[in-house]
């Protein structure tokens, strides 16, 4: 069970952003480094 949450299939980035040293784009080119395998949503509202 707890697979689900720390081997995710797909991870939505909540915030996600352009702009160098936001929260948002730094969790994107974290994931985008370490090659994330899964689906990526980036959601900016």
């Amino acid at each position: 069970m707890f697979r689900y949450f720390f081997e995710p299939r797909s991870v939505a980035i909540i915030g996600a952003s352009k702009t160098p040293g936001k929260a948002g784009h730094e969790i994107l080119v974290n994931l985008r480094a370490n090659e994330y395998p899964g689906k990526v949503f980036p959601v900016n509202p």
